[in-house]
């Protein structure tokens, strides 16, 4: 057992996180600053964005920000659309310690309203205003079939200096299929959402859906917004929205906010953004493995995802 782990966990994971309530979390995710989240007193006018890590998130912000702005591309520029809605169990600087105080919820308490926010937060750990049935704000949920989440996330890993470096694939997979990727399992992170998809505060939207038809993903988050935008507006969002586009804007791609001295390899914040990458990685039979767990765990909850 590693120290301060309830089980075993890799070398780069003991470096890098700490365990919460039995969930792996970054030390850039204080314990503080998850206690704080929990007790967040909600506004009705507040919006949430929430996914689990590497789900279409940037996408997301970026989608809202412009639909605030009525397409107007001009006032995210000299910005970044990462920086500008909140990361709520993040501290700032990306101080390392796990027991920092300078937090970016701290922003949040005073900022003005309409107010919104995002996390990687599994239902337990986010605000009690919204962790239940009746949702006293809003939240934009944002679900990507778990097997590309797992390459994308396991890439991610070894290109962020703040997450753990895995050895292998193989090795991250155990841990993702145990549930013991930072910030925890997949499962416990989308379903409580597609549970309350019907609730009017909260609106689930599938990465892979996106992807397919952008125009109807951002007429559905206007509309979830309270905005009516024209068919040029929505057009025009969607192509400065497409992964191409976002890639190549310094607003919109986080590589451009994070040092040299904070990459651990030459990958970029955006990868690849496609269906079906995980045939890439995945052996047979760590796909019959995970495919018994996705059945089991989905089994009649009516959730389906598409995986090419």
């Amino acid at each position: 057992m590693s120290s301060g782990f309830s089980c075993k966990v890799p070398d780069g994971v003991v470096q890098t996180c700490y365990e919460y309530e039995g969930v792996i979390m970054p030390n850039i995710m204080p314990s503080e600053a998850m206690k704080r989240v929990r007790k967040l007193a909600c506004r009705p006018d507040d919006m949430f964005i929430v996914t689990y890590p590497k789900s279409g998130t940037t996408w997301a912000e970026q989608l809202v920000l412009l639909i605030e702005r009525d397409g107007d591309v001009t006032k995210l520029e000299g910005k970044h659309v990462t920086q500008m809605i909140v990361f709520l169990e993040i501290i700032n600087e990306y101080n390392t310690s796990p027991t920092a105080t300078d937090l970016r919820i701290d922003e949040v308490e005073i900022m003005t309203s309409p107010r919104t926010m995002k996390t990687h937060c599994e239902d337990a750990f986010l605000p009690l205003d919204i962790s239940n049935d009746d949702p006293k704000a809003k939240v934009l949920y944002i679900a990507r079939n778990p097997k590309d989440t797992a390459v994308s996330y396991y890439y991610f890993c070894n290109f962020l200096k703040e997450l753990p470096t895995y050895e292998s694939w193989d090795v991250y997979f155990e841990e993702f299929l145990a549930g013991r990727a930072p910030q925890g399992s997949w499962f416990n992170n989308v379903l409580p959402w597609w549970k309350r998809r019907n609730h009017p505060n909260v609106l689930f939207l599938k990465y892979e859906d996106m992807k397919k038809d952008l125009p109807s993903a951002v007429r559905q988050i206007a509309e979830f917004m309270g905005k009516s935008l024209s068919d040029d507006v929505i057009e025009k969002i969607s192509k400065a929205s497409t992964f191409k586009a976002m890639k190549k804007n310094p607003a919109s791609n986080p590589d451009s906010l994070i040092p040299k001295d904070r990459q651990k390899s030459k990958d970029s914040f955006m990868r690849k953004g496609i269906i079906g990458d995980w045939k890439n990685c995945f052996t047979e039979e760590q796909n019959k493995r995970f495919d018994e767990l996705y059945e089991k765990e989905l089994a009649g909850t009516g959730l389906e995802l598409t995986f090419e």
